[in-house]
């Protein structure tokens, strides 16, 4: 997508790329711009719609993975950004969607399913950090002295970056109520001063669960499966994981004495080859 007020310069950038196999649009340069914000609007749409579709289905009682599967293998809407988790982040989809809802709002637009997007993942998060509190057993809200590991802090796996991690939004909301956090991520060292104040960084993810209520895992790390479950049970004060991610093996958690709890999911789910 290349935007240009002169299309002859236009067709020169794009003679930079022509050793790639992708489809080649020339526009104008709001067009283009436009094109960028609107397209990582509509993924950041999909997943707050993914999120709030998973709190729909724990009231029915329904699987957010079988229904997710289900109307993702409509061509229509397709199977991508439809798994939910502790809301969206980046360093796109945060910063597009709120440039073009100011600029919807410099233009005098209403656009409010723009607005709903962005207000649904600060409420689908403020909701997962209520599921923890009560999970601990506070009746008035608050955490204060309450040992909560977090694994997993990047804003999605595969990265070392922390940039708008729904992850970090999530940490934040419960240090807010006083939680004291320990937290685990195989891309981070333990040296890391901009995290000093949240959580205590460390590099061991046994450790991180040293006197723990819960644990919480954030981001979708496959390395997160095959940890000493056993082991980290045995060094928590409690015993539930709220898997915010859909990652783990419940059955696995299980043996370990743990109770695993994920998100659009009333139990364990029960698949068929």
């Amino acid at each position: 997508m290349i935007g240009a007020a002169d299309q002859d310069a236009a067709r020169r950038v794009a003679d930079l790329y022509a050793g790639l196999d992708a489809p080649l649009v020339l526009t104008d340069p709001a067009s283009a711009e436009l094109t960028k914000y609107a397209a990582n609007f509509f993924l950041a749409m999909k997943l707050s719609f993914a999120n709030n579709l998973a709190t729909v289905c724990e009231r029915f009682g329904a699987d957010i993975s079988d229904v997710t599967e289900g109307i993702g293998r409509d061509p229509r809407i397709g199977s991508a950004f439809l798994r939910p988790g502790p809301g969206w982040g980046g360093s796109c989809l945060p910063k597009d969607t709120h440039a073009l809802l100011t600029a919807c709002d410099q233009a005098g637009v209403d656009f409010p399913l723009l607005s709903a997007t962005i207000e649904t993942n600060v409420t689908h998060q403020r909701q997962l950090v209520e599921r923890v509190t009560a999970a601990c057993g506070s009746a008035d809200g608050s955490l204060r002295g309450v040992r909560i590991a977090l694994y997993g802090l990047t804003f999605k796996a595969g990265t070392s970056d922390l940039r708008d991690s729904p992850a970090l939004a999530v940490a934040r909301l419960l240090r807010e109520r006083g939680a004291e956090l320990t937290g685990y991520d195989p891309a981070l060292r333990e040296e890391r001063p901009d995290l000093s104040d949240l959580v205590d960084l460390v590099g061991d993810p046994v450790r991180a669960a040293d006197g723990a209520a819960v644990c919480v895992v954030l981001t979708e790390w496959p390395e997160l499966r095959d940890l000493d479950w056993a082991a980290i049970a045995a060094r928590m004060a409690g015993h539930e994981v709220h898997d915010f991610r859909n990652l783990l093996d419940a059955d696995r958690l299980a043996r370990a004495g743990l109770s695993w709890q994920g998100i659009g999911r009333t139990a364990a789910p029960a698949r068929v080859a």
